[in-house]
């Protein structure tokens, strides 16, 4: 059974971010629709099978919930996957050079 794919609201914020630098700072708009092309086929596989990517254990144990990521076209995508209500909740969506842990245990 498919599980049902959540974006939250700061990480689409991410998301949108990384598209307008891409497109108005680096003026690569093919850059920015790659990455978003290939954001979508990486929630469809999430869906699918939310275990396909492993668990950054740094972000996990600094916020205590097992946080996974994926890389998508040099930015890192980070989710958590609650088994019980068949769901992936996307947390954030950011460039690997962040601190990430901060800002995901501000999210969550």
């Amino acid at each position: 059974m498919a599980y049902r794919v959540q974006v939250a609201s700061p990480a689409e914020r991410d998301l949108n971010r990384a598209i307008d630098y891409l497109v108005n700072v680096l003026g690569a708009p093919s850059a920015a629709a790659s990455l978003f092309d290939r954001y979508e086929e990486v929630l469809v596989l999430l869906a699918d099978n939310p275990r396909l990517f492993g668990v950054d254990f740094n972000v996990s144990e600094a916020i205590g919930l097992q946080v996974r990521h994926c890389m998508v076209r040099g930015y890192e995508l980070y989710y958590l996957v609650d088994d019980n209500c068949k769901a992936v909740s996307i947390i954030a969506f950011m460039h690997g050079s962040r601190d990430v842990a901060s800002i995901i245990g501000k999210r969550v």
